[in-house]
């Protein structure tokens, strides 16, 4: 049952809470690790058997029929996220212009799964400067929202060895303009934290250097 319309009764608050700075969408270290010692399976036939490359351990079987990573960028990447409120609103990744998020058309980061060379693994951590505070009250209620801009740690498989390419992080949206009215539920918290998410650009600039890569 909907309490009501909650107002706005302050101003958005900007950060300064001494967050350290988060680190540039771009920077990223590289490893490799042997590839997994588990059986072996022909290709993907849906996003899921990719995404089980961010299991805890890696997949169960390794999808050595995925084609290989090499030759010229950009190569297929499957963005994904294992637990449902990992990334936001499961912004990795968002549609892009003129597409729709239920059935977006087979390209770099919205691959056929048989046709995806790379796994980019996103996890929220859970961290990130606070970027304004939204304060709305009702009747005796005190709602107060913190928007703080999302850090998103990325690892990168190739799809057909299970081999790990690389970590780099993303950032989220560094404004946010709090609503003049919004509706809350019977339950809702009184406090919480809000995760500004990154859209698919910030995603494409920090995956660059895996997925425009020439590989011989």
């Amino acid at each position: 049952m909907i309490v009501g319309i909650a107002l706005l009764t302050s101003a958005c608050g900007s950060g300064g809470d001494g967050t350290a700075t988060a680190p540039s969408p771009s920077t990223m270290t590289t490893a490799t690790s042997a590839s997994p010692s588990v059986a072996a399976h022909p290709a993907a036939t849906n996003t899921y058997d990719l995404a089980a490359y961010c299991d805890k351990g890696g997949p169960a079987t390794l999808l050595t029929g995925q084609p290989a990573y090499k030759g010229k960028g950009p190569h297929p990447v499957l963005l994904t996220t294992k637990a449902p409120d990992s990334v936001g609103a499961t912004q990795a990744p968002l549609a892009s212009p003129g597409e729709t998020q239920s059935e977006p058309p087979h390209d770099t980061y919205h691959p056929d799964p048989a046709k995806a060379q790379l796994v980019a693994c996103v996890a929220n951590k859970d961290k990130g400067k606070l970027v304004t505070t939204c304060r709305y009250s009702h009747n005796a209620d005190h709602y107060v929202r913190y928007f703080r801009q999302g850090q998103y740690a990325v690892t990168v498989y190739e799809a057909k060895t299970g081999r790990r390419l690389g970590t780099t992080t993303v950032l989220g949206d560094d404004t946010y303009t709090c609503l003049a009215q919004v509706s809350f539920f019977d339950g809702e918290p009184l406090e919480e934290t809000v995760w500004l998410d990154a859209g698919l650009p910030a995603f494409r600039k920090a995956l660059a250097p895996w997925v425009n890569a020439a590989k011989s």
